[in-house]
């Protein structure tokens, strides 16, 4: 049997705790060569620096036998730019397995995340007869695959491997090209995570954890709502008399809110600090356990509540669902599994927590399903005849996530008087595709005539 060299590919330091999460659970057989490939994907990669760089991750990269920087491959051009036409594919392999080190009697393996978008797609694509392993570290696992894949890269997937995020919860991305989810050990991950946080800290004060993201900047809010959702989250941990707040901003986020919430906190009478540490909270959970975790929609409020037990609560998820640009937003489901499984900030019930819907998983699954449906129904087309049935009922949850434009648009219940099933679904739709492509059909003959 040929010798194997296996390429990690990331490109934040959460992903590495992931895949040496997986590593040290005995995810991956043993292999000749394991390759850390990391890439630095930021607006101007040579001011942000690389991510082996960092001190404070290099625990983690004694997993791997050799560390290597896509962006020093690929110099000048940009990771998320670089998509090099097909025939150029072989060319660009012969020359990564140069720069790399890797014989040409050497299968690879890949292990990569975010497989839709550059630089997972673009080495997913230079490999051409690589098996694939996805990994996935956020909630967006639960949601469907984005863009369909061409044959000759799903064909290649062979796992997903993911954090049990929602317990019982099974992923639904990549599921309609038949990947398998695989967990990755949370005591793996707990123990990784330990070995980068160093010893706990003492409090000296109990403090609440504020998880900042960047809303505006994805067009999901404007800047004043989002620092609002800030504020929102010190008025609860004043009204939960907890002295001091810790607001970690998302390393991408502008630092335009923190004097904004710093001022706010004055007046509230707490403390105010800002964690300056760009390691995920995880590592803080760890180092220096908060009595409380408050946000939006970050992973980090899940994985506070699911592997650390540590009381969370959540605001805005219903205005940043509403504002979403698209229903296919990928956003979407992580918002939902928020919503549904997180207790929110009831603003006008002095900034009680109110604990979630309680549903069980078989029903939170089935409202994914559903919700991942209308997202994409294209590609999930076998899963509607089941959409149908959960959305007859038009006093369930489920109707208060879906407008009933989008269900008027799929004929589903709620939007239509009259509902279609799956193959008479198809059918119509057929029957659709084939009267709009016989008259572009007439109008390219009767322009030839003209031109004629």
């Amino acid at each position: 049997m040929s010798p194997v060299t296996q390429i990690f590919e990331a490109s934040a330091s959460y992903q590495l705790m992931v895949l040496a999460a997986a590593l040290d659970s005995g995810a991956f057989p043993p292999a000749e060569r394991r390759i850390l490939l990391t890439s630095s994907n930021s607006a101007v990669p040579e001011v942000a620096g690389r991510l082996e760089d960092d001190l404070a991750i290099a625990p983690l990269l004694s997993r791997f036998d050799s560390v290597a920087s896509f962006n020093d491959l690929i110099f000048p051009l940009h990771p998320k730019g670089f998509r090099p036409p097909p025939d150029e594919l072989p060319l660009f392999e012969r020359a990564f397995r140069r720069e790399l080190g890797i014989p040409d009697d050497h299968l690879i393996e890949l292990v990569l995340e975010s497989i839709q978008t550059p630089p997972a797609r673009t080495i997913l694509n230079v490999f051409a007869e690589s098996p694939v392993t996805v990994y996935a570290e956020g909630l967006m696992s639960y949601g469907p695959t984005r863009d369909p894949l061409p044959h000759q890269a799903w064909a290649r997937l062979q796992r997903l491997l993911h954090l049990d995020l929602v317990e019982g919860l099974e992923p639904i991305l990549l599921s309609e090209y038949g990947v398998q989810a695989e967990v990755i050990d949370p005591t793996a991950f707990r123990a990784v995570v330990a070995e980068l946080s160093g010893s706990p800290q003492t409090i000296v004060e109990p403090y609440a954890l504020v998880l900042g993201q960047y809303l505006a900047d994805l067009g999901l809010s404007s800047a004043e709502e989002e620092a609002d959702l800030y504020r929102r989250c010190i008025d609860a941990a004043a009204a939960c008399k907890i002295g001091l707040v810790l607001y970690k901003p998302h390393p991408s986020a502008p630092p335009s809110y923190t004097e904004a919430l710093r001022r706010h906190a004055e007046r509230r009478g707490i403390g105010f600090e800002v964690e300056t540490d760009p390691l995920p909270a995880e590592v803080l959970y760890e180092r220096r356990r908060p009595a409380l975790v408050l946000g939006c929609f970050s992973t980090g409020i899940v994985t506070a509540a699911r592997y650390w037990n540590i009381p969370v609560a959540c605001t805005g998820t219903r205005e940043v669902l509403a504002s979403l640009p698209r229903f296919e937003d990928s956003n979407r489901i992580p918002l939902l599994l928020i919503d549904l499984t997180v207790p929110k900030l009831a603003v006008d019930r002095g900034f009680d927590l109110v604990p979630p819907p309680g549903l069980g998983v078989p029903a939170l699954q089935r409202i994914v399903a559903t919700i991942a449906y209308c997202m994409q129904w294209r590609a999930r087309h076998a899963y509607r005849d089941d959409a149908v049935q959960h959305l007859l009922d038009r006093r369930h949850i489920v109707h208060a996530f879906v407008p009933r434009r989008r269900l008027l648009t799929l004929l589903l219940p709620g939007g239509v008087p009259m509902v279609v099933d799956g193959s008479a679904f198809r059918h119509a739709l057929g029957l659709l595709v084939g009267l709009r492509a016989r008259q572009l059909a007439l109008q390219r003959g009767l322009r030839r005539l003209v031109d004629a």
